[in-house]
């Protein structure tokens, strides 16, 4: 594997190392532009709140303690707040000075004399959130949601659903995982307004467990498949047509060096490059069907949606194979592999009455973090915002703004050399309160960018459309850019 350094990513990582300090709306400083007055609303950011513990340096993205970062917008300024998500396993952390638990991808310091039979795992809660049924939840697909007060953002605790998410399978399934995963990438229908989640639980007999939360916040398990053992899935589609769709890539975690300590999670993974991805959907009436196409893995995929002649379309950013444990190392040291494809914007169609699965691209263009118009959730669409970047460009980050549409493949993209961006949140026009418009792509895009010149962290406010910079905020610290973040209009 031949990587490269490259300065802004290590400054990104220098300037989040340690945990930020927590803020108590604060007022941001413009610096740029003006913020539309009917932009009312609050941005939630969820993400790792740093790259190091107690002086040992994580060894993955995805290991670092959730911080939840709230931009409160008023129609004339935005208010900051932000606070770690007071785990369990963080809150035992921090009295006892050092780490105690391991990570998905960072063993405890010491070999296998530290980590041996060490098998409960830090749930970091640092993925993403949902507002729904009267709750704000910190997610991590690996266990519990966490419970937020939505104003201070404070830990109210492990949530369970009353139980719903507590393990119902044999005693030896409950030793293995005692608490059912929820998955970071729920979906709520839009026209039932029921939220369907999924987890991909370990046991005896691995299981994709399906939940479905009613408006008023009352969950149950819909359905449970048996699943291989060697399939992992992070995120899904739901279709309006209610569609749920599954690609269940061959990954899977060695689960004797993963428990027994001779590996972190991370690093026992195994992967069958040689087999086929397993897409599972499950129809409204509950029928399973069972289709397969070539190997692939998706981290996210960008909308699914069920045509008129009954055909399933679900886009994906697609990855031609797993990222290796070794070069999320490198990254974490501000080294990028210069020769490794980035994930490519594929749409699949699924024909369940033939058992096909056909693919097509979208774009020449590489991206992650997809988000739409919210409001064409499981419907035809057209715009994909995404953090990415142009074929040929000069450094495999991910470092632009783009807007692709995918009915022609035109793209928009924002970029400024020597800066980082996070996941665009959308906020339509229809998210604001009084107005409405028929254009998928007008209101605006919010998202941090790190500015290695000026050794910035910024909150950009963008129109949709064009991705021009309607207005620019200052942060009064740096916070990690994070995965993945919710809007939550103001109540008319």
């Amino acid at each position: 594997m031949s990587v490269r350094h490259y300065p802004v990513l290590g400054d990104y990582l220098a300037a989040n190392r340690h945990a930020a300090a927590e803020y108590d709306d604060v007022e941001l400083e413009l610096v740029e532009g003006a913020l539309p007055p009917q932009l009312v609303g609050t941005l939630l950011r969820n993400g790792n709140g740093r790259f190091e513990h107690h002086g040992v340096p994580y060894e993955h993205l995805f290991d670092g303690d959730g911080m939840v970062a709230r931009f409160h917008f008023d129609g004339q300024r935005v208010r900051y707040r932000n606070r770690h998500v007071q785990t369990a396993e963080l809150v035992a952390e921090e009295k006892a000075g050092r780490m105690l638990y391991r990570s998905f991808g960072t063993n405890l310091p010491g070999g296998l004399r530290a980590n041996f039979g060490k098998t409960q795992f830090k749930n970091t809660a640092n993925t993403s959130l949902v507002a729904h049924g009267g709750q704000l939840l910190a997610l991590w697909e690996g266990g519990l949601p966490h419970r937020l007060d939505p104003d201070t953002l404070d830990t109210l605790g492990r949530f369970d659903y009353e139980g719903v998410l507590r393990n119902p399978f044999s005693w030896l399934d409950r030793r293995i995982t005692p608490e059912l995963p929820f998955s970071a990438h729920p979906k709520v229908h839009p026209t039932t307004g029921v939220l369907h989640n999924f987890g991909t639980v370990a046991g005896r007999q691995h299981r994709l467990v399906l939940y479905e939360v009613s408006p008023a916040g009352q969950a149950r398990i819909a359905h449970v498949l048996p699943m291989p053992a060697a399939t992992f899935a992070h995120d899904f589609v739901l279709t309006q047509s209610g569609h749920q769709i599954f690609f269940l890539t061959p990954v899977a975690f060695d689960v004797l060096r993963a428990l027994t300590g001779l590996a972190s999670p991370a690093a026992s993974i195994r992967v069958g490059r040689d087999q086929p991805t397993q897409v599972v959907v499950v129809a409204p009436d509950g029928q399973v069907h069972h289709l397969a196409t070539d190997f692939g893995f998706v981290f996210h995929f960008v909308n699914g949606y069920q045509e008129a002649d009954g055909t399933l379309v679900a886009d994906a950013l697609l990855l031609e194979d797993y990222p290796d444990t070794l070069s999320i190392k490198a990254y974490l040291t501000g080294y990028l592999p210069d020769d490794q494809l980035q994930a490519q914007f594929v749409r699949f169609r699924l024909d369940l009455t033939r058992g096909t699965v056909t693919r097509q691209p979208l774009s020449d263009h590489e991206g992650e973090l997809p988000e739409i118009n919210p409001d064409r959730l499981g419907q035809p669409y057209r715009y994909t915002w995404t953090i990415g970047r142009p074929p040929h460009h000069s450094t495999p980050l991910l470092d632009h703004l783009i807007k692709l549409d995918v009915q022609t493949g035109e793209v928009r993209y924002a970029y400024q050399p020597g800066a980082l961006c996070s996941e665009p949140v959308v906020v339509p026009r229809s998210a604001m309160p009084g107005h409405a418009s028929p254009l998928e792509d007008e209101g605006h895009v919010l998202y941090l960018r790190f500015d290695a010149t000026s050794n910035r962290t910024e909150l950009l406010v963008a129109d949709a459309a064009t991705l021009a910079t309607v207005a620019r905020l200052r942060l009064p610290h740096h916070i990690p850019l994070g995965f993945h973040g919710i809007w939550l209009p103001a109540a008319e």
